[in-house]
């Protein structure tokens, strides 16, 4: 399953959230990676003194790695956006046949030169 976050359409709910959650900021945090450019990335020590956490900013953050997140990731970078994915898994392993499950996504594509079927086998 994919979903993708327009950071933009939420600023409210995240400012509520932060206000909220920020107690719990420490524990929320502390299992996310990134390995990103980090020439727009700030040093957070307010989260962890023994272990570096960097704050990163994205205009998309896309969850899931498998067929349909990584088609919202291409079309969404193809259009100029700062495109974040997020998966469990590592990107090899985080895809649609992995699931057995079946696709769970609409398999048309946009551009004429790529064929949906190449993008899942």
């Amino acid at each position: 399953m994919s979903a993708i976050l327009k950071l933009s359409s939420v600023t409210n709910i995240l400012r509520y959230s932060q206000n909220q959650v920020h107690a719990f900021r420490p524990v929320l945090c502390k299992g996310l990676h990134v390995s990103v450019d980090r020439r727009d990335a700030k040093l957070n020590t307010d989260v962890s003194k023994a272990y570096p956490v960097y704050d990163h900013k994205y205009d998309c953050v896309v969850i899931g790695a498998g067929g349909a997140g990584l088609r919202a990731a291409f079309g969404l970078v193809s259009k100029g956006f700062k495109v974040a994915v997020v998966t469990k898994l590592f990107p090899t392993r985080s895809h649609t046949i992995a699931a057995q499950g079946g696709v769970n996504a609409a398999l048309g594509c946009n551009e004429d030169s790529l064929n949906g079927m190449l993008i899942f086998f």
